[in-house]
């Protein structure tokens, strides 16, 4: 595989990221798109940071040693093993096996 071109997405909270991101992955392709989210990355869950009165606005409230070397694993044509941010409860899911692909679409507020 060619070295994967990595795009990212960003904007202000309900900007449309998301939206533009998927629609993104139906122009190029499952097949050929990896899309992260940064939320994936936050250090704490919803309740966590209710706790701390923090936002993950704050670069310290998020893994971005973690993002950035799974960005370079993919980028190296490396599988990484993702966390998951659960939005609809604000929890983390069991982490995820990404290959990686042609293109990488990274999508979030940082």
């Amino acid at each position: 595989m060619a070295r994967p071109i990595i795009l990212g997405v960003v904007g202000d909270s309900a900007a449309g990221k998301t939206t533009m991101t998927r629609g993104l992955v139906r122009i190029l392709g499952e097949q050929q798109v990896t899309a992260v989210s940064t939320d994936d990355y936050h250090c704490y869950d919803r309740k966590q940071r209710a706790e701390r009165q923090i936002t993950p606005l704050r670069p310290e409230c998020n893994y971005l040693d973690i993002m950035s070397q799974h960005l370079r694993h993919l980028r190296q044509g490396e599988p990484i093993l993702k966390p998951v941010y659960v939005h609809s409860d604000g929890t983390f899911g069991p982490p995820v096996y990404v290959d990686p692909k042609p293109f990488t679409i990274v999508e979030g507020l940082l």
